[in-house]
């Protein structure tokens, strides 16, 4: 395989870290030399459209990154998971000048645990409502969709903290909300393990530290949200062990869009492929998913680099992506000038042993018992990430014994369904809290539409 060395590889990335650190602290999305990207088979078109998706990420996530702030704390070795290891408020930053009034921000590093149980540092954000006078604020832990997979696509960086249609409507509706980064996102003390229930421990542990930090502001009561990647890793906190006793505090979580078997839908879509049944837009929009899969699966199986199902065109140009340290929007980029027959060897083929492995290893719905309540919703238009999908892990799930409820919602998308969806979750939410009974069998409904 015609490759640069890990070293190169390293080289080329300090090179570019450097163009972009001197103008600025940035930390992602950085300009790639004309002669890196052509060595790896991004001509001309495939750079203008990494170029334009730089921007788009920059916008997001800025050209201000606190290196002090993310860089690991010297007390690490001394913690244990749950652990508050940095706290900085963002309240007096003109980067969250669009926070409702009266809310506070801060940025908080804590420990957490690694597949193996090793800590490792974590970074992220807690969002405060207006203090009151007579109570605590009940505590939501959000985990974020997918924003890439270097340090530099930290949701805790935002520019534009409160321009979201998922946690701030908490915030809004007066909860108190910590943010994960998950692990590799902001600190980079380790890689960033797409889709693997290391999320779900960076979920768990982030609301012991947010505790810890503010003891006397949030309840020790708490439930959970994600969205798309942070709703399967909601899924997968429903089966955590942490979580099923009463002493965790833990009431229940949502899980909007999320993924959960990831070979099964790998596979499922490659059969569409074949059959010429994906419209131009989910053949887009899929492809866009296989730099973040790809980089996740080689992070949890080094041995993934030789990519089984993938032309070497494709791998040459997912390793702009650690050179160039994209994030979401050119981290997909990478792959919206190619037809399918330029990313597959063959369509006909869709064995990959790893990606089974590394669903049997990571997803949900495999038995582990759910004890508190789970919401899972879904739109109905959702191309990213079937509902289909869901729905096969709502069946299994609700087969072993577990109590669910899902809601399909007609017409609403992968981005859509959060914001659409906000008045039952919120609702949610608050039935928790309020010790209101969920039910004692799994439930299904439809909004917007009938059928299911």
């Amino acid at each position: 395989m015609a490759r640069y060395a890990g070293s190169k590889l390293l080289h080329l990335a300090t090179v570019a870290m450097g163009l972009g650190f001197a103008n600025s602290q940035q930390a992602s999305n950085f300009d790639v030399p004309t002669e890196v990207a052509e060595s790896h088979s991004c001509d001309v078109v495939c750079q203008q459209i990494i170029a334009q998706m730089n921007v788009l990420d920059l916008g997001t996530f800025g050209t201000n990154f606190d290196f002090d702030f993310y860089a690991t704390a010297a007390n690490l070795s001394e913690s244990k998971p749950g652990d508050l290891l940095k706290l900085l408020p963002r309240s007096n930053s003109s980067a969250i000048s669009n926070a409702p009034e009266g809310v506070t921000a801060y940025k908080f590093q804590y420990t957490s645990a690694a597949l193996d149980g090793t800590p490792v540092p974590v970074t992220g954000l807690i969002a405060l409502p207006p203090a009151t006078n007579d109570s605590r604020s009940n505590l939501v832990a959000f985990a974020h969709g997918t924003t890439g997979l270097y340090r530099g696509c930290a949701p805790s960086t935002y520019t534009q903290l409160f321009n979201d249609d998922g946690w701030p409507r908490a915030v809004a509706a007066g909860y108190a909300v910590v943010v994960s980064d998950f692990a590799g996102l902001g600190n980079n003390y380790t890689e960033h393990l797409y889709l693997s229930k290391a999320q779900a421990n960076d979920v768990y542990y982030s609301v012991l530290a947010a505790q810890k930090a503010f003891p006397q502001r949030l309840s020790q009561q708490w439930v959970s949200l994600g969205h798309s990647q942070g709703g399967g890793a909601i899924w997968q906190l429903s089966e955590h062990k942490l979580v099923q006793d009463a002493s965790s505090g833990y009431l229940g979580g949502v899980a909007v869009a999320p993924p959960t078997k990831l070979s099964d839908q790998f596979q499922s879509t490659l059969r569409s492929l074949q059959s010429n049944s994906s419209t131009a837009e989910e053949i887009q929009t899929f492809l866009t998913t296989i730099p973040p899969t790809t980089l996740g699966l080689q992070r949890y199986f080094p041995g993934y680099y030789d990519a089984p199902l993938l032309t070497e065109k494709v791998k040459q140009r997912i390793e702009l992506a650690s050179i160039g340290q994209l994030c979401l929007y050119a981290l997909g980029g990478l792959m919206l000038d190619l037809t399918p027959n330029d990313v597959f060897l063959s369509l006909s083929n869709t064995d990959d042993s790893q990606m089974q492995k590394f669903q049997a290893l990571n997803s949900p719905a495999q038995g582990d018992p759910a004890r508190k309540p789970l919401l899972v919703i879904h739109g109905s238009a959702d191309i990213l990430v079937s509902p289909e999908s869901s729905k096969a892990s709502f069946d299994a799930s609700c087969g072993y014994g577990n109590i669910l409820h899902r809601t399909v919602y007609v017409g609403r998308d992968h981005g859509s369904v959060l914001k659409d969806s906000s008045t039952e979750w919120i609702q949610f939410i608050a039935d928790r809290f309020a010790g209101k009974d969920f039910g004692s069998k799994c439930t299904e409904s439809v909004v917007g539409g009938t059928g299911l």
